[in-house]
């Protein structure tokens, strides 16, 4: 009885011994400094710009957006690469009418939180959510497989990319989307005001301090998505435009028309509409720089 005890107190100590010794070369390893080549202009944001700006157009544009991206971890993720890579001198960062949302809010507090937590737990310390509510046991799940399993030797989880789909709008559910981004219990949700809209303001502001160009980036949702976005939102999208225009931020969005743009759904562009739109957004960066 004595052997097996200490046997089973030897492999708990090797596992602990293990899972310590993987999650100190990681902490490590994210104190490292991001290092990309070739990279002018980037991309972050959520699923609508991974989806919606192919960085084939243009040489020297990167996406490095991804799904479910809350903005806390588009300004955690743009602080490395603006201190490592003084080339950057634009930043493409989406800003849609959801991204005004206490949706992003609830976000923490579902199932949607472990793809937040999967993608950016190299960035996201415990402190990151200080004052905010979160799925802790989703976070301490996410954050025992992708940081003490094994070392995370130069792959960086919060680097997402453009993502190739295809047109299939139909097979979309409109109704559940617009009550997903916008109301909660037959309620209209309140702004992101001290969390999503927060973190814009502190993207605005260390762009300004890189001396790096803002533009903010609508990508095109169908008319029927639109014509469903409360007014209230609407109207919210266009004065926060008009205020960041005011400090000398870009904004650009295409007007929506299904004649010309293709959905993998009836917010996110497919790659042939992507394909269209890239070019549009390009040739407006371009005439004026």
């Amino acid at each position: 009885m004595k052997e097996f005890i200490l046997s089973v107190f030897k492999f708990i100590l090797f596992v602990g011994l293990y899972l310590l010794t993987n999650m100190g070369v990681n902490t490590y390893l994210n104190t490292n400094s991001l290092k990309v080549n070739n990279c002018k202009i980037i991309v972050i944001g959520d699923s609508h710009l991974m989806t919606g700006v192919n960085p084939n157009f243009a040489d020297g544009l990167k996406n490095y957006a991804q799904s479910s991206e809350p903005y806390l971890a588009s300004y955690l993720k743009l602080q490395k690469l603006l201190s490592g890579n003084s080339e950057i001198s634009r930043v493409l960062l989406g800003f849609g009418y959801h991204n005004l949302s206490a949706y992003y809010d609830e976000k923490l507090l579902t199932n949607e939180s472990s793809a937040i937590f999967n993608n950016n737990i190299q960035l996201l310390s415990a402190n990151a959510f200080k004052g905010l509510d979160y799925d802790k046991e989703r976070y301490l799940n996410s954050y025992l497989k992708k940081q003490c399993i094994y070392p995370q030797w130069g792959k960086k989880l919060y680097l997402g990319e453009f993502k190739i789909t295809k047109s299939q709008k139909l097979k979309g559910d409109l109704n559940q989307t617009i009550f997903k981004h916008f109301y909660k219990d037959k309620s209209l949700l309140k702004f992101s005001d001290s969390f999503n809209l927060y973190y814009l303001e502190k993207i605005v502001n260390l762009c300004s301090e890189y001396n790096v160009k803002l533009t903010l980036v609508r990508t095109p949702t169908s008319s029927e998505y639109s014509r469903k976005v409360p007014r209230l939102y609407r109207d919210k999208y266009l004065e926060v435009c008009k205020a960041y225009i005011a400090q000398g931020v870009g904004v650009f969005h295409a007007r929506e028309n299904d004649d010309i743009f293709y959905y993998k759904d009836y917010t996110h562009l497919s790659t042939e509409g992507a394909d269209i739109f890239t070019p549009l957004l390009i040739n407006q960066i371009n005439s004026i720089e």
